[in-house]
């Protein structure tokens, strides 16, 4: 993608935000305002959503380290537009996202050790997940979200698999 279109492209993801304040628990094509995608240029795009459910005893500090640091290496690695940091609701429910230029980005991202490390940590963190996956696609200033995959995570009692791109 040249670099005018992906500078405009990371603009506008910015301002994907929530539309509601229970986002956590509904679609994520209903929980977020993703109208600025409308008017950008873009074929199509890859989201990755982490939907879970901390545990009582999930260690914020810590988790919130090895977050950071896969963050920062997922910036590092490219094609991250937007990242979407959630809050767990009264429940324990959170949902957090990245949307991607592409799979293959998320992949190379996911690849790297602090992602790893990060994702070594969900049977202690959470009761559950899901991780599910996206294309968005857009044709005359409309999207369309295509479900490619849906992966459960660990289950209440912390049996897990570990999570991937």
């Amino acid at each position: 993608m040249p670099q005018d279109l992906r500078a405009d492209l990371y603009e506008v993801c910015r301002r994907i935000s929530p539309r509601h304040p229970d986002y956590a628990t509904l679609p994520i094509e209903d929980g977020f305002d993703w109208s600025s995608l409308s008017g950008c240029h873009f074929e199509r795009l890859y989201l990755v959503v982490f939907r879970s459910i901390r545990r009582s005893t999930a260690d914020l500090t810590l988790l919130r380290e090895y977050d950071d640091r896969a963050y920062e290496e997922a910036l590092e690695s490219g094609g991250l537009l937007r990242y979407f940091k959630g809050h767990a609701n009264e429940r324990g429910e959170c949902l957090s996202f990245c949307l991607w230029e592409g799979r293959e980005e998320a992949m190379k991202a996911a690849g790297g050790v602090s992602h790893r490390s990060a994702s070594e940590l969900t049977g202690q963190m959470y009761l559950s997940y899901v991780l599910d996956r996206y294309w968005l696609t857009k044709v005359a200033q409309r999207i369309f979200w295509k479900t490619i995959q849906v992966q459960k995570g660990c289950d209440r009692g912390g049996n897990q698999a570990v999570p991937s791109v």
